[in-house]
């Protein structure tokens, strides 16, 4: 079943599954509509939010890497690059951040986004749907 990375004009996103396309077109239509006619989005009452990009996966995009591994010739190249951008003028480098940023190397969320409508994943989308359907009356 595919997942859908949601991104709200906020830039807020959320994940969701639906069993096809249309499904998920279906959903994210009804909810952009409430957000476009100022009503609730869910059942706590919270103002619905306008969709600004939708993603699909064809897994959850947690499931980036669930054994932590990587091959030991890629890992040796991020390591010294992350040796190299992490030297002072002197040479040195904070242990502690090198291995915060090891760690990310696995890691499934993004360590920075250039806009807040960029996906909060590593893993690359299936494909972006087009939002034109939003409008269609």
């Amino acid at each position: 079943m595919p997942f859908y990375e949601i991104t709200y004009e906020t830039g807020r996103s959320s994940v969701a599954s639906y069993e096809s396309e249309q499904e998920c077109q279906d959903a994210i239509k009804a909810h952009h509509d409430r957000a476009v006619q100022g009503l609730p989005g869910g059942p706590v009452g919270a103002p619905a939010e306008r969709i600004a990009r939708v993603r699909e996966f064809d897994k959850h995009p947690n499931d980036l890497n669930p054994d932590q591994t990587m091959g030991a010739d890629v890992l040796e190249k991020e390591v010294s690059a992350l040796v190299k951008g992490l030297s002072d003028d002197n040479g040195v480098v904070d242990i502690s951040r090198l291995a915060v940023e090891v760690r990310a190397l696995s890691h499934p969320m993004v360590t920075h986004k250039e806009t807040s409508f960029d996906s909060n994943f590593v893993m690359k989308p299936k494909k972006e749907l087009a939002l034109d359907f939003l409008e269609a009356k």
